[in-house]
């Protein structure tokens, strides 16, 4: 009968035997004792649990059911039950070593020797017992002396001891003298041939010797080492010894993971697998088999299956160092970051020595774009021990992302000096020397490369920089190159793509793409191009048709549902429709901030600014760390003026990114919006410090510079801009800017024109004409306009600068006339819509309704326009409506005292005093 049956047979009996109460203490104590002699434990627990209910002061019952739990591998269970039989007055000589060894199994070093150093027992045997204990104890504790005494009591109470003896080899082994431990280990044998514990620390020693590469001297173990190299003789003989223990005791766990664990390391996964089921069948249940059945899965790559195995291992072994590690890698392959990452980050709390964990964690954090992250995640692996290639390719990848190109390249060389063969830091390497050799070089050491390398690192390095070059030819040939060495992967036929693209050969570059997609159905970047000609073909439905068949292949690819989004945005369709569209993008893949991201971008271009913000919420509270999400999130917070709370998402996006330039970009602003000049002069210089060529960080520091009166500053900037990027027209603009702030409008004048002359710009071409204005040449300035006009007909916006400028000086025909110009290039000129209709009011003329309605419409809860639409209904005496609308006005911005004085006169006007 199987241990199963027999315990459910156990069971049953001895509930039905409860249930009518007819088994007496005596007869439940008989029938344990039995289970107990056959090695039935957990049956025996049962009945002396039964017994116990009957009889609570039962010391034996006590005793035998503290050295069931023992037997059956629960040790503290087994500790509280045999102290309750030693505090009944059992017999000490039994009671008092299987407590000490249940504390051994517990760990309970310290308490055991402070409860047992000084017992004395009476028998030899139960004097061996705890001696041998308290061994074990002493050494755990570091009091080797004193755990060499204690085994000399052991082996003095009784000669041989066959535990003392187990302990002693355990010691020789532990010193590094193996030889010794395995002459002690067959010297047991010979007597004691059954003891499966020893043939397991035979194997154990032998195997250790294998990995060492030591010749074990004088063991009948290696007499046939002559036939066969020294290390492969040894571990067959360590794994004979393992199934010699397994034969003896079946369920020695210990001896099974010894085995797995050497096939894993041998690469004999063959072995392993043929092992796990004779494992499972024994031991179905027990975490280690759990783990190795997850392993062999993950070994698999059959990644699904191993997911659904580690979280049911994590249910039993919820702080097992090993299960968090195996678990965090099934979710790493599985694309599936934040998972991996708490699983990852969770075994290395408990475990910060796995050294897989946190080379993975590492690989996570520079796929997640977060390198300051990637940067402590890999320094203890460069701090500990010997670092190999790879590591060294890590750190030079963390680095090299977190904008320290120097120490990138230290790294780089070190990998590819422990790997010649890795093409990733030969060609990192290369790729540092671009700034300081000469391009020719550069490339011919890249060709080298990609010479002596299968792999295409260093190919796709050569056809970018080939392309940066439009060294279009040269590419060519280079994908080629690249073609023989992947024929069945779609990289280089849509690299071709983009080649022929470039020589604006549409109709080549369609099949080439056509090419990668039938290579991969799956490939994003080929279907994304097809998609693009196809738009540029007004085809819209045949761009559709190929996001949905790349997701027919990669359902679960977050960019084509992104992608049909977007198509059916610029098809019009409602925004909620676009919403679910993106939330479904999120439910497949949480972990995907682009797809957060996009939900939010979303919601602020239909200015729902109240849903943005829940969104990037929902988002960083998945993605506390991601950058993406703390940067939209920080936009988010500054549009609704929650200033402080946008300075926070801010500084933590620096952190998240100490070596780029953005988040102290995005700061200023904060601090410009906060008045605080001083501190965003300060975040645009650390911005310079970090990219000193950034032309928007320098340009944003001289319009501060001009905002807080520092005008040498400003104009030091845009001398700066000006030397920086000579054929840009921004640094000529920032000098008009600020000498314009200083109303020195013949300089400024000059500066726009300089501007002007490198590119048009209606902006700058508003700020000439101011300019022009103020400093009393009028001529000059209309002349300009008209200038400008006749060779620019269709400029909207210098047009709605000349209507504003004409209401300033209050002429409102020709004001009307202009509004009506720029609504004739642009029908949807929300604003432009708003300002005729003012100016019909103005003007007694009619049709200004329809025209606030309008721009209304196009531009939903602006208070400025809602104010114009209530002037309107004012107007036409419709108090009731005037008032509806003011109120809308006045709830979006409640401080605006000119809005909230309207809303009072209308209630007057209206007769409703009080509300008034």
């Amino acid at each position: 009968m199987s241990t199963f049956k027999l315990i459910a047979t156990s069971v049953l009996t001895a509930c039905l035997l409860a249930a009518c109460g007819g088994e007496g203490f005596d007869s439940l104590m008989g029938s344990a004792k039995t289970l107990l002699a056959k090695g039935d434990s957990k049956a025996a627990i049962i009945q002396l649990k039964n017994a116990i209910q009957q009889k609570p002061d039962a010391a034996e019952a006590r005793y035998l059911l503290g050295k069931a739990f023992f037997d059956a591998g629960d040790s503290r269970s087994a500790e509280v039950e045999l102290r309750k039989a030693a505090a009944l007055h059992y017999a000490p000589d039994q009671v008092s070593p299987l407590i000490a060894r249940a504390q051994v199994a517990n760990q309970a070093f310290k308490l055991l020797i402070e409860q047992f150093a000084s017992v004395q027992l009476g028998t030899p045997a139960a004097r061996a017992d705890l001696a041998t204990s308290l061994a074990v104890a002493y050494e755990a504790m570091g009091s080797h002396d004193k755990a060499v005494a204690a085994m000399d009591v052991a082996l003095k109470a009784v000669p041989d001891y066959a535990p003392a003896m187990i302990f002693q080899i355990r010691l020789k082994a532990r010193e590094g003298d193996l030889t010794a431990a395995l002459q002690m280990a067959e010297a047991l044998l010979k007597r004691e041939a059954k003891l499966a514990e020893v043939w397991r620390l035979k194997g154990d020693i032998l195997l250790a010797a294998s990995r060492s590469g030591k010749v074990l001297e004088g063991s009948t173990s290696t007499t046939a080492a002559s036939a066969a190299p020294v290390a492969t003789a040894t571990a067959a003989a360590a794994v004979a010894a393992y199934r010699q223990a397994l034969l003896l005791q079946p369920d020695d766990i210990a001896a099974h993971a010894s085995l797995m664990n050497y096939w894993m390391e041998a690469g004999d996964v063959a072995a392993a697998t043929e092992h796990l089921p004779g494992l499972k069948k024994i031991l179905p249940k027990h975490p280690q088999t759990m783990y190795f059945d997850a392993l062999l899965t993950f070994m698999g790559k059959d990644y699904k299956a191993a997911r659904e195995l580690t979280q049911q291992l994590l249910k039993v072994a919820p702080e097992n160092a090993l299960a968090l590690q195996l678990a965090g890698a099934v979710e790493f392959e599985l694309k599936s970051y934040v998972q991996a990452e708490e699983w990852l980050a969770k075994s290395l709390k408990i475990s910060p020595n796995l050294s897989a964990a946190r080379r993975m964690l590492t690989q996570i954090y520079l796929v997640t774009a977060r390198p300051a992250k990637a940067v402590s995640a890999v320094q203890p692996l460069l701090l500990n021990g010997t670092p190999d290639a790879q590591v060294y390719s890590l750190a030079g990848e963390a680095f090299l992302q977190n904008g320290d190109t120097k120490k990138a390249e230290g790294y780089f060389a070190q990998a590819a000096k422990l790997n010649p063969l890795d093409s990733r830091s030969r060609t990192q390497l290369a790729l540092g020397k671009a700034a300081s050799a000469k391009p020719e070089d550069v490339l011919a050491e890249l060709k080298s490369i990609s010479d002596s390398d299968p792999s295409a690192v260093a190919d796709i390095a050569i056809i970018r920089a080939q392309l940066q070059r439009r060294e279009l030819d040269k590419a060519l040939a280079a994908i080629d190159v690249l073609e023989r060495k992947q024929p069945k992967r779609p990289v280089a036929s849509n690299l071709r793509g983009l080649v022929q693209l470039a020589k604006k050969d549409n109709a080549a570059a369609r099949l080439s793409f056509e090419r990668a997609v039938a290579l991969d159905p799956s490939f994003y970047p080929a279907t994304a191009l097809l998609a693009s000609l196809d738009m540029a073909d007004k085809n819209p439905a045949a761009a559709q048709k190929r996001f949905e068949a790349l997701l027919l292949a990669a359902p679960d690819n977050v960019n084509a549902h992104l992608a049909l989004a977007e198509l059916r945005v610029l098809a019009g369709a409602p925004k909620e429709e676009v919403a679910a569209l993106i939330e479904k993008a999120i439910l497949i893949k949480p972990s995907a901030a682009v797809a957060r991201v996009a939900l939010v971008e979303h919601y602020l271009k239909n200015r729902d600014l109240k849903a943005a913000q829940s969104a990037a919420q929902k988002g960083i509270a998945a993605l506390p760390e991601a950058p993406e999400l703390l940067e939209v999130q920080g936009r988010v917070r500054l549009l609704a003026g929650e200033y402080n709370q946008a300075s926070e998402s801010f500084n933590a996006l620096a952190r998240a990114m100490p070596r780029s330039p953005m988040p102290h970009l995005r700061l200023a602003e904060v601090q410009v919006a906060l008045k605080n000049l001083p501190s965003a002069l300060a975040s645009l210089k650390r911005a310079l410090e970090l990219a000193p060529d950034l032309l928007s960080a320098r340009r944003r520091l001289g319009e501060v510079q001009i905002a807080s009166g520092d005008f040498k500053g400003a104009l030091l900037s845009a001398a700066l801009l000006q030397k920086q990027q000579l054929a840009n027209p921004a640094g000529f603009t920032l000098e008009g800017d600020a000498q314009a702030a200083q109303k020195a409008w013949p300089a400024a004048a000059a500066a726009y024109r300089q501007s002007l002359a490198k590119a048009v710009d209606s902006g700058v071409a508003s700020k000439l004409h101011f300019t022009l204005s103020n400093a009393a040449n009028k001529a000059e300035a209309e002349k300009f306009a008209n200038g400008w006009l006749q060779e620019h007909a269709t400029d909207a916006d210098f047009l709605f600068y000349l209507a504003g400028a004409d209401l300033l000086q209050d002429h409102l025909q020709s004001a009307e006339a202009r509004f009506a110009a720029v609504l004739k290039l642009q029908p949807e000129n929300a604003a432009a819509l708003n300002n005729l209709a003012w100016l019909m009011l103005k003007l007694d003329k009619p049709g200004a309704l329809a025209l606030a309605e309008k721009a209304n419409q196009l531009a939903p809860q602006q208070p400025a326009f809602l104010d114009t639409l209530a002037m309107v209904f004012e107007a036409d005496k419709q108090w009731a409506r005037a008032v509806e609308v003011q109120s809308q006005a006045v709830n979006l911005q409640p401080e605006n005292f000119a809005l909230r004085l309207r809303l009072a006169k209308l209630y007057l006007a209206s007769g409703d005093k009080p509300q008034a």
